[in-house]
């Protein structure tokens, strides 16, 4: 046995713990970064020829300047067609009856046909396909 082994290493594996929060850590960031994505890709499916060059983005949060009354959920640059939807503000504040991932995707889903209705110039209930008017 090593003299360096921590004392709480069984078998010489490390503690289980620390793994399993690595891992659902990152579970719940690809899950949100899969959630934007695939709505990003199902509006430009819907909207061709308006988002044919949309781009889009995940990032933590945005940066708040002194004059910021609220924490931004998405940044549109139309100069780019590019929506920023910014992940933390999203997943900690508003809404906190979100009880499975079903109504998690509803929540970020929300967010993002908001940041393309403003790339857009429209209501982000404009976006939806004929079939669900």
């Amino acid at each position: 046995m090593s003299a360096f082994r921590s004392h709480r290493e069984r078998h010489g594996r490390p503690p289980r713990g620390s793994m399993l929060a690595s891992a659902d850590a990152k579970n719940a960031l690809g899950f949100f970064e899969t959630v934007v994505s695939q709505t990003c890709e199902f509006l430009v499916n819907s909207w061709p020829a308006e988002l044919a060059n949309l781009g889009w983005r995940v990032a933590d949060a945005p940066l708040l300047g002194p004059d910021d009354n609220q924490v931004r959920r998405w940044s549109v640059r139309k100069n780019t067609m590019t929506i920023v939807i910014f992940r933390i503000p999203i997943e900690r504040l508003g809404h906190h009856r979100r009880t499975d991932a079903l109504h998690e995707r509803m929540h970020i889903e929300e967010y993002v046909f908001a940041a393309v209705g403003e790339l857009l110039g429209k209501d982000p209930w404009e976006l939806v396909p004929e079939r669900y008017r």
